[in-house]
């Protein structure tokens, strides 16, 4: 390696390094804020707390290294500036291009190593983190549950709550979705409830009141009608979840390997399409009962009863089709119960396509879900090398060293940046765009601003510099005069 790139390394990796602790720190900080409430008075033990956030400073990796690549790359180039040694440089014939190559393939293995970490490394930790925190809110279920957001790490549920009482662990409109018998069967919604744990801690139970449940029955009969979906109230009612699996001592992790933020992303894809032949075989067998529930009716299956011969209906609407009666051969009793069972089958349509709506509408959620996290295996590479090329010419550009003016535009893009990923992901949870949009917004708006800023500071542009805008402003005053 000649002398000149050990030089630049050395520059570059000191204030990478502090920048990075210093990302770290502040973001674990903010971590234990959040979660304050969930450990203060559970009486652990201190290397628990330490063995927690050792993983999940793991999690917090991926917002810690673009804004250290950004402010050390600004701050390098901007000493180098300042104390006019890349101009003697670029006196000797070097280009800006060639000073910024040893950094340049630094960022690169850095690059490859972050994919490396979010694919392998990531999940690994998420797994551990999640584990230990449920063995610390096991003392108080309810603090598992977060007002207005699903929460999933039970199998085979899925369950919101609109408001909860941690003093009291009473939770109101409570909405459950069940997926543990046969795929997609139950919806269970709630407007009290509350969370309970076995002497043993291997069940839990949710104590419901008031509410309705929402399942298929396939192949039930009702006088002589199928019924595919029905509706059902209850008073109270009791769900036993089986928490044995999330015992610490007895391998927890194994029920958490199959949540998305687990896996890697071959992982995902194999996921991925399991989720999207599942989904467009639901959808198939949800139009077929549909098909076979409805029928559409004309005045020319009872002027021509031949009609119904030269259509393909299966046995169900052909029975239909036998069974029709002109209405004007019904007296009042019989017309009024007639129209009391047509409403009736008119409103448990109703309440059969409001369920597999909001089934539909869970299971393409869950996909997005999975799409999002495969994205995200390779946004943070990209990202790092994007904000390495805003850096580092912006460093040339400013002529700036320490920690005055480089932090103040380190901060400025590094605010751009996360604003446009929080954006892109809110917009995929919204559904106003598809994932790969969302998670690819930020590199799309800031890669041409670096390949910008890299022309400027390559070509010795004085972007920043207030006089060249001053005699600029001035010579426009003087045309006009």
């Amino acid at each position: 390696m000649k002398r000149l790139h050990r030089f630049i390394i050395r520059s570059f990796i000191g204030p990478f390094l502090v920048t990075f602790a210093i990302a770290m720190f502040f973001l674990i900080m903010q971590f234990l804020w959040k979660y304050i409430d969930d450990l203060m008075g559970k009486g652990l033990e201190l290397s628990i707390i330490l063995e927690m956030l050792f993983y999940v400073s793991a999690s917090l990796i991926p917002l810690a290294l673009p804004i250290a690549i950004l402010f050390s790359s600004i701050m390098t180039f901007g000493n180098l500036a300042e104390n006019n040694e890349l101009t003697a440089l670029k006196s000797a014939g070097i280009s800006l291009i060639k000073v910024m190559r040893p950094m340049l393939v630094f960022v690169f293995i850095l690059s490859l190593s972050a994919f490396y970490f979010t694919n392998y490394i990531l999940p690994i930790a998420n797994l551990k983190w999640h584990a230990i925190y449920w063995d610390i809110l096991d003392t108080k279920p309810e603090f598992m549950l977060k007002e207005g957001i699903f929460y999933k790490e039970i199998e085979g549920y899925q369950i919101k709550v609109d408001k909860k009482n941690d003093d009291e662990g009473n939770l109101t409109g409570v909405l459950i979705y069940d997926f543990t018998s046969n795929g997609d069967r139950r919806i269970i919604r709630a407007k009290q409830g509350q969370m309970l744990r076995s002497d043993n801690k291997n069940y839990m139970f949710l104590q419901l009141v008031s509410g309705v449940i929402y399942e298929k029955v396939p192949g039930k009969k009702f006088d002589k009608i199928n019924v595919d979906y029905q509706k059902s109230f209850f008073v109270d009612a009791v769900i036993k979840f089986n928490m044995s699996g999330f015992d610490l001592e007895k391998s927890n992790e194994e029920m958490y390997k199959q949540d998305f933020e687990m896996m890697n992303f071959v992982q995902l894809g194999s996921a991925l399409d399991s989720l999207e032949k599942l989904n467009d075989t639901l959808d198939l067998q949800f139009a077929e009962t549909l098909h076979n529930k409805v029928l559409v009716l004309n005045d020319k299956f009872i002027a021509d009863p031949t009609f119904a011969d030269s259509l393909q209906v299966n046995q169900s609407q052909q029975t239909k089709i036998d069974t029709i009666i002109a209405l004007d051969s019904l007296h009042n009793s019989e017309l009024n119960a007639a129209r009391m069972d047509a409403q009736n089958e008119i409103r448990n349509t109703k309440e059969m396509i409001y369920h597999q709506k909001l089934l539909e509408e869970q299971r393409e959620y869950s996909i997005d879900e999975y799409r999002v996290a495969w994205h995200k295996k390779f946004t943070l590479s990209f990202a790092i090398v994007i904000l390495f090329f805003i850096g580092a010419p912006l460093g040339a550009i400013i002529k700036k060293g320490g920690l005055g003016a480089p932090l103040v535009f380190a901060t400025l893009f590094f605010i751009l940046y996360y604003i446009l990923t929080i954006a892109g992901e809110n917009m995929v949870d919204s559904e106003v765009m598809v994932p790969w949009k969302g998670l690819w917004l930020s590199s799309f708006i800031l890669a041409p601003l670096g390949a910008f800023l890299t022309y400027k500071a390559v070509n010795d542009s004085a972007l920043f510099d207030r006089d060249v805008y001053k005699r600029w402003f001035n010579r426009i005053l003087n045309k006009r005069k």
